[in-house]
């Protein structure tokens, strides 16, 4: 059922995010506390850099390898700084049938793009639904999706609904368009028939803002088998203040958000100190503003 790290604020070491807090996200590949299920379907991050010789161009890396064995991802985390990335651990049914491949890894990116998108979840009877998508989905992009998974075609919408999705977007023009996107696929559902709890948790990053989106269809509604993954909301939280690192023996957020220029949103708190993680609230983004020099993490309901 994945998992998924984004973060917006003051340059970080990436080992900071991935590898050393309590529950980070390598370890919530083989360990994770809110799921009952491993996650070794391939890693993949997109993190941007102030120091970089191109700093609107983020860094990509993605494997199939399970990245708690990858020491490629380990040496590059320990020299590389980002001010915001987007990560993300994917996990699958354990079946055949199921596709493991760099084409279905997140974050997507197309080239052109400043938008990278990942997804937490699963559209139920997703092939029933390709024919009815690929009309809401703009050629341009339509051409371009390369895997077989479901999250790919959220991003080919999500894009389909900007007049110029290369443009810098602004953080609410963003929640308008993952808005339109979740109104589209209700639509689609709808019309054939699909009322299957489905969830689809979206993560947006571009280099300057940051959106997180708790979403699920039907919730409570579950066809003839259920996994046990599927009868609790998928969880997501954020946290934000002055500073994320290790503090009085302890990893955690300090700071307060008096004076917060830093913000994560994980699919579950990183930190054993869990006090300053709050949950998103359940139909609703969580978008990031800079206001008087500071970031505020605002959350708007979607009435969809």
């Amino acid at each position: 059922m994945c998992r998924v790290l984004a973060y917006l604020g003051s340059p970080i070491l990436l080992k900071d995010l991935l590898y050393s807090a309590d529950s980070s996200l390598i370890k919530q590949t083989y360990d994770p506390k809110m799921l009952r299920m491993l996650n070794l379907a391939g890693f993949g991050i997109t993190a941007w850099g102030r120091s970089s010789d191109q700093p609107d161009i983020p860094f990509t890396y993605r494997t199939t390898d399970i990245p708690v064995f990858d020491p490629n991802l380990n040496n590059l985390s320990q020299i590389i700084r980002s001010h915001c990335l987007l990560a993300h651990v994917r996990g699958v049914p354990y079946s055949h049938a199921v596709q493991i491949g760099p084409a279905n890894l997140h974050p997507f990116r197309y080239e052109g793009i400043s938008m990278a998108f990942a997804h937490n979840g699963d559209l139920v009877s997703f092939g029933e639904m390709r024919g009815d998508l690929l009309d809401a989905i703009k050629p341009e992009f339509a051409k371009l999706i390369m895997g077989s998974t479901d999250s790919e075609w959220i991003y080919a919408l999500f894009l389909s609904q900007f007049k110029d999705p290369a443009a810098h977007q602004a953080p609410l023009d963003i929640v308008n368009a993952i808005s339109k996107t979740l109104a589209v696929l209700r639509k689609i559902r709808d019309r054939l028939g699909i009322n299957t709890s489905s969830s689809v948790n979206l993560f947006v990053c571009d280099g300057h803002n940051l959106v997180a989106t708790r979403f699920t269809f039907d919730f409570g509604c579950y066809g003839d088998s259920v996994s046990e993954n599927e009868l609790s909301y998928l969880s997501l939280w954020f946290t934000f203040g002055r500073d994320y690192g290790f503090h009085d023996g302890e990893w955690k957020m300090v700071g307060g958000a008096g004076h917060s220029d830093s913000v994560i949103v994980s699919s579950e708190p990183l930190t054993c100190e869990v006090s300053t993680w709050l949950e998103i609230p359940e139909y609703s983004s969580l978008y990031v503003t800079s206001e008087n020099g500071r970031r505020v993490a605002n959350t708007v309901e979607l009435n969809i």
